[in-house]
């Protein structure tokens, strides 16, 4: 009895022993098959203790250096199995997610003891970023992709914050290069977009919203689009300011045109109605008068003057004097009027003599 008890003893210690200097196979999850296994390992599962969390780990500790390696080859691998439809850069993208979950957010293990206000920043996020991480599968390695909770104005903040540190800057870059393949999904069998060596650095990667779109073609039709449409826009617009300028001042010189032959118009007839009752009130009695006749030089130099005369016939006066007194009936007149005509005298067109002061006779 007492022997089998020593005996049982001794394989405990023995076991213990072997398990005390066993090494641990640690390993990151990869395709069957892939190239990269020979540097990620052989294993089903991805678990904390691959990860590291601190920036300089990744260049002075082994465990850094091999997940930096790993990730680098499964994202620059075009390997991937036809039958499962797994391929390296949906595992390397899924290590990343499972590396920035469990240093920011402590899950599905905590193994961080860093002093950082950016949890507090990206705890939205938390719920997306953790989605089906202990129960991957390729059916399900981009659902989490579409949570509502996985804002990009809230990814960009949780960003932002990273970098501001000096000692997890590359926890940026994780967040952004899953963001970027939530974007712009990766085809099966082509490499990542980012190089590995752009996610491992402090220099924090651009926004992918801001990048890019793999289709060239279409991201320059719509570069094209919206550079011609406010040049076409403002051509357009310069061409309707001319042509209404134009119209205007054509209207308003045709108005000042047709203002101005009205005036001239009404110019004229008043000064033609003037000239015609000056001329009747000059000659409504016959006779003879200066001014206003005929003007000439002699031949001494002197200037003269012909006076102007006209004689008007009984006719005219006795039809003025009828139509004068037509329709009034006056008592003591009568309504004919006799009256002797002037004497008839022969007019002379005179020449006034400007010396004498008096016309002179025209023989």
């Amino acid at each position: 009895m007492i022997g089998c008890f020593g005996t049982a003893r001794a394989s405990a210690v023995a076991l213990w022993l072997l398990v005390l200097w066993t090494p641990a196979i640690w390993a990151l999850r990869t395709t069957s098959g892939s190239p990269c296994a020979g540097v990620c390992g052989t294993t089903t599962n991805t678990t904390s203790n691959e990860i590291s969390c601190l920036d300089q780990a990744y260049n002075q500790t082994a465990t850094g250096k091999k997940f930096e390696k790993c990730i680098s080859c499964q994202l620059e691998s075009d390997f991937h199995d036809a039958n499962t439809g797994e391929s390296d850069v949906n595992w390397g993208l899924y290590n990343l997610r499972y590396a920035f979950s469990t240093c920011v957010f402590g899950y599905p293990d905590s193994i961080s003891n860093t002093s950082s206000p950016c949890p507090v920043t990206c705890d939205i996020i938390r719920t997306a970023v953790g989605e089906d991480i202990q129960e991957p599968s390729i059916s399900n390695l981009d659902d989490w992709c579409d949570s509502p909770s996985f804002a990009d104005n809230v990814v960009n903040d949780c960003e932002l914050c990273y970098n501001y540190t000096t000692t997890q800057v590359y926890m940026a870059n994780f967040l952004e290069s899953i963001r970027y393949n939530c974007h712009f999904r990766t085809v099966t069998g082509k490499k990542f977009k980012i190089e590995p060596t752009r996610i491992f650095t402090q220099s924090l990667l651009p926004s992918s919203l801001s990048l890019t779109t793999p289709s060239s073609s279409s991201s320059n039709l719509n570069l094209g689009v919206v550079i011609a449409v406010p040049i076409v826009g403002f051509l357009l617009i310069l061409c309707s300011l001319t042509i209404c300028c134009f119209f205007f001042i054509r209207h308003r010189r045709k108005k000042a045109r047709r203002t101005g032959q009205t005036g001239h118009h009404m110019y004229n007839n008043d000064s033609s109605n003037a000239q015609q009752a000056w001329a009747e009130r000059q000659y409504a009695a016959g006779g003879y008068g200066y001014g206003f006749g005929m003007g000439f030089m002699d031949n001494d130099g002197r200037g003269q003057e012909l006076a102007y005369g006209h004689s008007t016939s009984d006719q005219q006066y006795q039809q003025q004097y009828q139509e004068h007194f037509q329709g009034q009936a006056k008592s003591g007149f009568s309504h004919q009027v006799t009256e002797q005509p002037p004497s008839q005298s022969p007019v002379h067109s005179q020449i006034l003599d400007p010396d004498q002061k008096r016309p002179q006779q025209w023989h």
